[in-house]
C-alpha cells in the first residue's frame, strides 16, 4: 500500500464523518472529502508532510467546502423561492411545443384538401360548428356536411405523421 492510499485509509472515515455533520448527507460529504483529498495529492509537493500538518489541512480543507457547499445550497434555495419555478413548468412547455407542432401539420394538410372540404372541416373540427349549423351557413344538405368531414378525416388521417396520431385524438375532443 502506498503512501497516498495509507494516508486516504487513515483519514476517509473521520472526514467523511465530519462533512456529515456539517452537510446532513452523506453522498455529499463522500463528495467534499474525495476533492479534498484530490486537492492535497495534487499540492502536497509545496506543503509540509508532518501528520500534524496533513491533518489539519484535511480537516481545514474539508470544513471550507463543507461551508462553501451550504452556501451554495443558501443561493440556490433562494433563487428558487424567487423564481418560483416548479417541475410542472418544464411540461407545460413540452406540451406546448408538441401542441403547436400537431396544430401546424394539421393545418399544413388542411391546406391542401379539396376548398369545399377544408371549409367545413375548419367549421365542424377546429371552429367546433354542429353539423346541423353548418348546414344552416353554408345552405347545404346535413349528408353533404357528415360526407365532407369524413372525407377530410380520411385525408388527415392518411397524411399525418404517424407520430402525431395519439394527439390528434386529444386535441379533437
Amino acid at each position: 500500500m502506498g503512501p497516498e492510499e495509507k494516508l486516504f485509509r487513515t483519514y476517509y472515515r473521520s472526514l467523511c464523518h465530519f462533512a456529515w455533520k456539517f452537510v446532513g448527507e452523506s453522498t455529499t460529504a463522500e463528495d467534499l472529502v474525495q476533492e479534498a483529498f484530490v486537492t492535497f495529492f495534487r499540492d502536497q509537493q509545496r506543503m509540509e508532510q508532518s501528520d500534524a500538518f496533513i491533518r489539519n489541512y484535511l480537516y481545514t480543507a474539508v470544513r471550507f467546502s463543507c461551508l462553501k457547499h451550504l452556501r451554495h445550497e443558501k443561493v440556490k434555495e433562494k433563487y428558487w423561492t424567487r423564481v418560483e419555478f416548479n417541475e410542472e413548468d418544464g411540461h407545460s412547455v413540452e406540451r406546448s411545443i408538441i401542441h403547436t407542432e400537431v396544430i401546424n401539420e394539421i393545418y399544413r394538410i388542411i391546406a391542401q384538401m379539396p376548398s369545399a372540404c377544408q371549409q367545413i372541416f375548419k367549421m365542424g373540427y377546429l371552429d367546433g360548428l354542429s353539423n346541423l349549423e353548418i348546414t344552416e351557413r353554408l345552405q347545404i344538405s346535413v349528408n353533404t356536411v357528415k360526407t365532407q368531414k369524413q372525407r377530410g378525416m380520411k385525408i388527415l388521417m392518411d397524411k399525418l405523421h404517424p407520430e402525431f396520431l395519439p394527439f390528434i385524438i386529444f386535441l379533437l375532443k
